[in-house]
């Protein structure tokens, strides 16, 4: 995996840009690893250091000073379990969650100008040249300054990327097919396992507690349904290898083999541009497109 900025850097097909690293383990791992046993050539770009995550592996002694070069090794670790050939850092600093101190940090993501921000990420685009890309839903996976600013500078640099105008210095255009926000769906999956969750010994109240207060949309909603489930050992061990941020008993790494493969299996997507209309569905997200130049 090429992790620099070189000129060594080939064309990609798909960029999921993630705001912290380990968010591409996390909802977008499995698309990752399908796809790249698809021999289609990906990349990953992380918006931010990671700075202010905790550390939850209580055996692991970190060094705050050197959090962020830790994380950026773990997201090139991850990285290489999933099949992905190109890794980028946006190098902002993490915002920290909504009213903490961390957000008023001069270098923290949700600071930065959106047009510069936007500039950094053209470049990249323009170096590695996607033909699809896939990044954050509107308002973010959840409410956390940098999952918010991720989506719209993203959406920003698609909408640049193919303008000469925009941006001259940061290469010739080049304009991706379409764009997708990672989608948050209540497909009844997670509600049928949870006797068996119970049954393995995992304790459900917080999930119980969760559906009380919130229920996601519905599987219709969604543009395309991606069945990863063959993938979900590689997505658990991309997420382990997030060693700062994943402890070893967490849930979403320690449940059986089959019962892994039953929860996550299926990722859901939302098609930002073209916009989508009502009730329109793809069986993929290359769907439409002619992969000869880019496929490796």
């Amino acid at each position: 995996m090429n992790s620099s900025d070189g000129p060594a850097s080939r064309p990609v097909t798909l960029l999921a840009v993630r705001p912290h690293p380990d968010d591409e383990s996390s909802s977008t791992g499995g698309m990752l690893a399908y796809y790249s046993a698809q021999k289609v050539r990906t990349a990953v770009v992380i918006c931010t250091g990671g700075e202010e995550g905790e550390i939850r592996d209580p055996d692991l002694s970190v060094d705050r000073s050197r959090l962020r070069e830790l994380r950026t090794q773990e997201a090139k670790n991850a990285c290489e379990i999933l099949g992905v050939a190109e890794l980028r850092m946006l190098d902002y600093r993490d915002s920290g969650m909504a009213d903490t101190p961390a957000n008023q940090h001069p270098e923290a993501f949700v600071n930065a100008e959106r047009s510069e921000a936007a500039c950094r990420l053209v470049r990249i685009i323009r170096k590695l040249r996607p033909r699809v890309i896939v990044t954050e839903p509107p308002g973010g996976m959840y409410p956390h300054p940098d999952h918010i600013m991720c989506h719209k500078v993203s959406v920003d640099a698609f909408q640049a990327a193919g303008d000469a105008q925009a941006f001259p210095d940061a290469g010739p255009a080049w304009q991706p097919d379409k764009l997708y926000g990672v989608a948050q769906i209540d497909d009844g999956v997670w509600e049928g396992l949870v006797p068996r969750f119970i049954a393995a010994g995992f304790d459900m109240d917080w999930m119980e507690r969760r559906q009380s207060h919130y229920r996601g949309p519905g599987p219709e909603t969604a543009t395309v349904a991606l069945d990863v489930g063959s993938y979900s050992e590689q997505q658990r061990l991309a997420l382990l290898a997030h060693r700062t941020q994943i402890s070893p008993e967490s849930f979403f790494v320690s449940l059986p083999t089959e019962l892994r493969r039953l929860a996550f299996a299926t990722a859901y997507f939302v098609r930002l541009s073209p916009p989508c209309g009502p009730g329109e569905h793809e069986p993929d997200l290359l769907y439409g497109l002619d992969l000869t130049p880019n496929t490796a």
